[in-house]
């Protein structure tokens, strides 16, 4: 919920409260269809060196990370297409690299 409050003052600030609630509503949307489709979003390990069980859906110029547990889908964040997910996510600095 953070994140989606992180979003919406963001996106209010730099374009208004009707572009904040169009971009909310349309992740809101995308978050209630992963119950129909819990497997519509990218295996993320697949697309970085880290073992991960994580997916992720774009949406909106955001991207939403999840996991499926059991009879659950657990939203773990929602980052802005410009933030370091990697970071976020696992701590993660992509620009050191170890020889």
């Amino acid at each position: 919920m953070e994140d989606l409050r992180h979003v919406r003052d963001y996106v209010s600030t730099a374009w208004g409260d009707a572009a904040a609630t169009k971009i909310l509503k349309k992740i809101s949307s995308d978050i209630r269809n992963l119950e129909q489709y819990p497997s519509s979003g990218v295996a993320l390990g697949k697309t970085i060196d880290v073992s991960t069980e994580y997916r992720y859906l774009f949406s909106e110029k955001n991207y939403i990370f999840y996991r499926l547990e059991a009879d659950n889908i657990r939203i773990i964040r929602v980052l802005n297409e410009r933030q370091d997910y990697l970071r976020q996510l696992f701590g993660i600095n992509p620009e050191i690299s170890e020889d």
